[in-house]
């Protein structure tokens, strides 16, 4: 528990500039299994066995395998669960989506038998992350308030009160002042100095003899989006030996977030509604809308060493990503009588690029002759290596977020494995995949890892073919719901995704 927060504490410097943290970089640079069913019954793991069109996306080599052309039209159901848990209280939250998780073509033409024997193209849209996610949290808190991560920036940076009326610090610093949650006392351990505590635990406005006994509180949040990317793919089929192929991926996300948090304040004695001058509760909520686009290159090679084996190879260049982000916040205080105090409703707009980690895949597949295949994989990628860059318009010195990946983020080991067997004209398929954990454990006791399990199978003939994919997914998240909290919320997520696919090969 005391590392968590040590390294909570991180990027408080920065939190009354941006809202941008780790937690954004790791957001758009891990990616979910999507796209066709087959594609995603067999645990994404598709790299060296290639001619699967979300595939291509894992290793664009496996485009040279193709020696048809192919359309292809997928779409799903997406079922998300939570289980949280805060200060010994559990609350449930779920909600299902439904999504067009991909559509693609790929053209495959004929070349020279004694050389490149077959070239394609293609261009596929899959969608490589899906952001849904609804939690509740309740509990009850003896001394922390959420008002604490503000006072914490004033005394920090000690601003003047017309800073603070002129709300030249957003994010709820600003309206805190505002609304009456915080007051500013003589410091008890230097009688010529000032400081800000939250108002709630100023004995001098309480009066004699009262004192605050609980806050209760309670976050509700939701979040929708998701990160598409499309992709062009070009390579060849070299002898039937090498599969070679490079694509360029424009990726494009859209992020929403609603939050809403609220504490109520029991004092003993107990508050009245003569008690005019006591805060009988806060509330404040906020929406984030984040819009991104991005461009990323990659390049990959299948190697046939024999007829039943086969090796791959792929990287993917970093996704220079640029976003768009508007976050708007409001804040009121009730009165022990029903007065409420409205801050100003304040919107803060930034513009910023995150630039994502590299990816190394490695891959071997094992055909069972016509009958059905195997193919495990393995993935390097270094979390801490992402990073925030400013734009012209919005100078921002993102360094401490910067210092924050390059604490909290390591490198991860994810390892992907998927089979197929043919009953003539069914199959059947299963994978597993699993995604390391992100964050350093020797800082943080933040675990991330996720563990996907897969099943699906289909109908083909020479022409036509339907297939059908479900997959689950468990992961434990560790969160301070604040900055200066003093108790971790834990969320146990789970996600189903059903997906169905029509394709056409000519």
């Amino acid at each position: 528990m005391k590392k968590l927060l040590i390294t909570l504490t991180v990027f408080i410097a920065a939190l009354n500039l941006t809202a941008q943290s780790s937690a954004d970089a790791l957001r758009y640079s891990r990616q979910d299994i999507a796209g066709t069913a087959r594609f995603v019954a067999m645990g994404g793991s598709f790299g060296a066995l290639g001619g699967e069109v979300s595939g291509l996306s894992i290793n664009p080599g496996g485009i040279g395998v193709y020696r048809s052309s192919e359309f292809s039209f997928s779409t799903g159901f997406n079922n998300y669960n939570s289980t949280s848990n805060y200060r010994g209280v559990s609350k449930e939250d779920g909600r299902i989506n439904f999504n067009i998780p991909n559509l693609s073509y790929v053209g495959n033409y004929k070349g020279d038998a004694n050389g490149w024997k077959y070239y394609s193209f293609g261009l596929t849209h899959n969608r490589v992350n899906t952001f849904s996610g609804q939690s509740r949290l309740f509990g009850d808190s003896k001394n922390s308030t959420i008002i604490d991560q503000y006072v914490q920036i004033m005394n920090s940076d000690n601003p003047s009160i017309a800073s603070l009326e002129n709300y030249e610090y957003p994010g709820g610093v600003s309206q805190a002042w505002w609304i009456s949650m915080v007051d500013q006392i003589e410091d008890p351990k230097d009688s010529n100095s000032l400081i800000f505590i939250p108002r709630i635990f100023n004995s001098a406005e309480l009066g004699q003899g009262r004192s605050i006994q609980n806050i209760a509180q309670e976050r509700i949040l939701d979040e929708r989006g998701s990160q598409s990317e499309t992709q062009f793919t070009f390579g060849g089929n070299f002898q039937d030996k090498v599969y070679l192929g490079g694509s360029i991926g424009f990726q494009n996300t859209r992020y929403e977030i609603a939050e809403k948090f609220t504490e109520d304040y029991t004092y003993s004695p107990v508050a009245s509604a003569s008690d005019t001058f006591l805060i009988s509760s806060y509330e404040q909520e906020s929406f984030l809308d984040i819009q991104g686009k991005g461009v990323n290159f990659k390049i990959g090679v299948i190697y046939k060493i024999s007829d039943n084996l086969r090796a791959g190879l792929a990287i993917h260049s970093p996704t220079i990503m640029g976003y768009k982000e508007t976050f708007e916040y409001d804040a009121k205080s009730v009165y022990a009588d029903g007065f409420e105090v409205q801050a100003d409703s304040i919107t803060t707009k930034f513009e910023y690029q995150i630039r994502t980690p590299a990816r190394y895949i490695a891959s071997m597949a094992y055909l069972l002759g016509q009958n059905g295949a195997i193919n495990a994989e393995y993935e390097y990628l270094n979390y801490s290596s992402a990073s925030f860059y400013d734009k012209s318009k919005y100078p921002n010195d993102y360094s401490p977020q910067n210092d924050e990946i390059d604490l909290l983020l390591t490198s991860a080991h994810n390892v992907r494995v998927g089979a197929e067997y043919k009953f003539n004209p069914f199959v059947a398929r299963i994978g597993y995949n699993y995604q390391g954990n992100p964050y350093d454990s020797q800082l943080t006791e933040v675990g991330e890892g996720r563990s996907t399990y897969s099943i699906g199978g289909g109908f083909r003939n020479k022409n036509f073919n339907f297939d059908m994919a479900l997959n689950y997914r468990e992961m434990s998240i560790t969160e301070g719901i604040y900055s200066t909290v003093d108790a971790p919320a834990v969320i146990d997520e789970s996600e189903t995704n059903l997906v169905f696919t029509f394709g056409w090969r000519w």
